[in-house]
C-alpha cells in the first residue's frame, strides 16, 4: 500500500518524516485534524518490521486521538509521533532533545504526549528544547501521569456499560478480565481493586504480572492463550491494538467486550457475530478518553479538580451512545464515528465565521 492509500483510509490530512542520522532518529508525524484545537501527538517508540507498518500505525493513532477528543467535544486535535528503532540502542538525551527542536517547528499546533516505549525521563529531555508537552507529572508542571486519569475514565465508562447491559451501577462483585498489564492495564487493575471487582489478569511479560502479584496476593492469573476461555462479565483488552481475531471470538465467554486499546477487534465486522452471541462490544475509544480530558485542561490552564469532575462526561457520553444505538438500531461504532464527524463539521463551520 502506498503512502496516499494509507492516508485515504482514515482521511488523514498530513504526514511528515524527520530524520537525524547521527542520532539514529527516524520519526513519522501524522496529523489527522487540528480543527478542534492543537493536536495531541501520542509518541510511540517501536522497532517495526517494515516502515509501511510504522506509517499505518502512525495514521491509526492520529485518527483515534481525533475521534476520542471529538466524542468528548474537547478542543484538541489528533496526531501521532512514531519513532522507529530499538529503544535499547537509540535512546539518549540528545535523541529526544533533537525531537524537541523538531516539535518547535509546529509553533504550538502540535503537542507531544507519551505512549508505548517513551518514558517520562524521555519527555523531560524533550522539554529542554520544547514547551509543547502534555501529560507530564505534577512535579514537572503537568496534572499527573496520564494513565491514571485514563484508567479513572475507563472505570466510569465500564460503569456505564454495566448499567446498560447488566442493570447495575456498581462494578463490585463483577468478574472482569484485564488483558495486558502495561502502564494502562496495571493502573486499571488498581482502580478495579478499589471498586471491589473480581479480577483476572494476563500478560505475556511475567515481570508485569509479578508487580501486580506483589501488591495483590490473591489476584487471579491466567495464561495468555487461555484468557479467552475465562468466564467473566467484562473482558477488557489493554494489550496491543486489534489483537482479538475471529478464531478467538468463539472462545470469549463474557457479556461485555471493551478495552483500553482503541479497537480490540482485528476485524470490525466481527462485532456482528458478538452481537448475535449477546455480547456487547464497546470499542475502547468510547471509554478511554480520560487522558484527553486531562490534556485539554492542561492547555487551557485548569487544575486537577476540574479534570476529576469532567471525567464523569465519559459515563454520560457512553450511556447516551449505547442508548441511541439501540433506539436507532445502528452499530455503536458507526454512531460514534457519525457523532464525532458531525461535531468537527459544526466546529469548522463556526470557525469560518471569523
Amino acid at each position: 500500500m502506498n503512502i496516499f492509500e494509507h492516508m485515504r483510509k482514515n482521511n488523514s490530512r498530513e504526514l511528515s518524516f524527520f530524520e537525524e542520522q547521527s542520532l539514529k532518529l527516524k520519526a513519522i508525524i501524522a496529523i489527522d485534524s487540528i480543527v478542534l484545537g492543537p493536536a495531541n501527538a501520542s509518541s510511540k517508540l517501536h522497532l517495526y518490521n517494515k516502515e509501511d507498518d510504522a506509517i499505518a500505525d502512525a495514521l491509526d493513532i492520529a485518527y483515534y486521538n481525533s475521534l476520542r477528543a471529538s466524542l468528548l467535544q474537547r478542543s484538541l486535535g489528533g496526531a501521532s509521533i512514531v519513532l522507529i528503532g530499538d529503544s535499547n540502542e537509540i535512546k539518549s538525551e540528545m535523541y529526544f532533545r533533537a525531537l524537541g527542536v523538531f516539535l518547535n517547528r509546529w509553533n504550538g499546533k502540535l503537542y507531544m504526549s507519551k505512549s508505548k516505549g517513551v518514558s517520562y525521563e524521555d519527555l523531560n529531555y524533550v522539554r529542554r528544547e520544547s514547551k509543547y508537552i502534555l501529560g507530564m507529572e505534577e512535579s514537572h508542571g503537568g496534572l499527573g501521569i496520564i494513565y491514571v486519569n485514563r484508567a479513572k475514565g475507563m472505570i466510569l465508562g465500564l460503569k456505564a456499560t454495566a448499567k446498560y447491559k447488566l442493570n447495575t451501577n456498581s462494578l463490585k462483585g463483577l468478574k472482569i478480565v484485564v488483558q495486558g498489564i502495561g502502564d494502562l492495564g496495571s493502573e486499571l487493575v488498581k482502580q478495579l481493586i478499589k471498586e471491589e471487582a473480581i479480577i483476572t489478569i494476563t500478560d505475556k511479560i511475567y515481570d508485569r504480572i509479578k508487580v501486580i502479584q506483589d501488591e495483590v496476593r490473591d489476584i487471579k492469573i491466567e495464561k495468555p492463550d487461555n484468557i479467552y476461555n475465562v468466564e467473566c462479565d467484562i473482558f477488557c483488552s489493554c494489550a496491543t491494538e486489534k489483537l482479538i481475531e475471529k478464531s478467538n471470538l468463539s472462545k470469549i465467554n463474557c457479556k461485555i467486550l471493551t478495552g483500553g486499546t482503541n479497537q480490540p477487534l482485528k476485524n470490525l465486522k466481527d462485532a456482528k457475530s458478538l452481537k448475535q452471541n449477546n455480547v456487547l462490544y464497546v470499542p475502547g475509544y468510547i471509554i478511554n478518553g480520560g487522558d484527553i480530558i486531562q490534556m485539554t485542561n492542561e492547555i487551557e490552564g485548569y487544575g486537577a479538580e476540574k479534570v476529576e469532575t469532567e471525567l464523569h462526561d465519559i459515563y454520560r457520553r457512553t450511556l447516551d451512545l449505547l442508548t441511541e444505538s439501540e433506539e436507532k438500531n445502528i452499530s455503536l461504532c458507526g454512531l460514534a464515528t457519525k457523532k464525532a464527524e458531525e461535531y468537527v463539521t459544526n466546529v469548522s463551520a463556526i470557525k469560518m465565521l471569523k
